[in-house]
């Protein structure tokens, strides 16, 4: 059994506490079943009260490893804004990212995106706008929702076989593939602790051949389950650093969880081999069209390149979009538009993703992946990403160390 001191229990509850303000604040809670009974059990806590606990969680903070000093720090920090604006005090959209996820967002020329629209233009055939033929290209590789529990299946098990040719997993560890539907985003990881994870898909949104490859590696292999299950036992059971316990979505850490998510495919799919997988196996057992890998190869990995386009969100013009309106800039008419010309999406599509810009918990979450990408892509030095990444999965690191590497 893992001995938790005085600090540990602190945080814990710091966590839980604000939870009961922000429902879903804990992305996952691997600490004894007890403590978080009785903090669910207690009146919530108004948040100067909070406020006046941070102030002794930090006087109480271990600091015989440097490294972990540093890490923790970070997170308090971010506690601070979170309970700073829940007793009332305003912070600029930026600024919040900044004390959040240790990052410094930026948004990107919409040359970019033109230069994205261009190259579009002339890979798909057909007349009419540039919006319609990428959406009725896109709309043959929608996979089924009769077919789609067998090609995740299909999906798991390549994805965890090539990962476990990188790292060791944890035995017995799994994931458990479910469908839903009423969510704002595409597919969501729910840890669960002894190295299991349920990834629920939602049905809202199409889910495409094209990038289920890339998803299911985000989600699972080698992307959040195989970090979540290595740091748990690694770090929390093993080494008992108990803020392995519990993932806290606005904290610094995410910023790197979810650039590992992005970068997951990478690695075990090296050279871009994805897109022949897909059109090898993935897409013939789906009985959609033929496609060869290097057509895929041209036209997705041309979106995710330029648009960053990642489980069918194109996340450079959601980062501009997000600015934009949290800025004041765009109304949230405007926003939808602005998303939509540059995301090449039906208004329907647009206003889903607005929808999830705009969440109270989402809604600045969504700058951090891609800035998690760029920070690997830096650290890397255009070499190899493998180490680093092997790192990552079992390592305390922050944004702002990874961008001095």
């Amino acid at each position: 059994m893992i001995q938790i001191d005085d600090f540990g229990q602190a945080y814990l509850r710091m966590a839980l506490e604000i939870n009961k303000h922000i429902d879903g604040y804990v992305d996952a809670y691997l600490g004894p079943p007890n403590l978080k009974a009785s903090v669910e059990a207690e009146d919530k806590k108004p948040p100067q009260a909070l406020l006046d606990d941070l102030a002794h969680l930090r006087e109480i903070l271990p600091t015989h490893d440097p490294a972990r000093h540093a890490y923790l720090t970070a997170i308090l920090r971010a506690m601070d804004c979170t309970l700073r604006m829940l007793n009332g005090e305003e912070f600029d959209y930026l600024d919040q990212a900044s004390r959040l996820f240790d990052i410094s967002p930026r948004m990107v020329n919409e040359d970019k995106f033109m230069e994205a629209h261009k190259e579009l233009d002339t890979l798909l055939p057909g007349s009419g706008s540039l919006a319609d033929r990428l959406e009725t290209w896109r709309r043959q590789y929608e996979i089924p929702k009769d077919k789609l529990l067998d090609l995740l299946e299909l999906t798991r098990s390549e994805t965890r076989q090539r990962t476990r040719a990188l790292v060791d997993l944890i035995e017995d560890e799994s994931v458990e593939v479910a469908l839903t539907n009423g969510q704002p985003w595409s597919a969501y990881n729910w840890f669960e602790g002894a190295a299991r994870s349920r990834i629920e898909f939602n049905t809202d949104i199409p889910v495409s051949a094209l990038e289920l490859v890339e998803l299911f590696a985000h989600e699972a292999y080698p992307g959040h389950h195989t970090q979540h299950q290595l740091q748990e036992k690694h770090l929390y059971r093993d080494r008992g650093f108990v803020e392995l316990a519990t993932v806290i979505l606005h904290s610094p850490p995410c910023v790197l969880i979810e650039g590992a998510g992005m970068t997951a495919v990478e690695v075990i799919f090296p050279g871009d081999s994805q897109y022949d997988w897909t059109a090898e196996v993935l897409i013939p057992i789906a009985g959609l069209p033929d496609i060869s890998g290097e057509e895929l190869r041209r036209i997705v990995g041309g979106c995710r390149k330029l648009l960053f386009y990642v489980g069918g969100y194109p996340f450079y013009v959601i980062d501009n979009a997000a600015i934009k309106y949290h800025s004041g800039e765009l109304t949230e008419e405007q926003t939808i538009d602005y998303y939509r010309t540059y995301a090449l999406v039906t208004d329907e599509q647009a206003r889903q993703t607005f929808s999830l810009l705009a969440h109270p918990l989402y809604g600045v979450y969504v700058l951090i992946y891609t800035r998690g990408y760029e920070l690997i892509e830096q650290a890397a030095h255009g070499g190899d990403k493998v180490p680093l990444f092997k790192r990552l999965l079992a390592e305390e690191m922050l944004p702002s160390q990874l961008a001095i590497l």
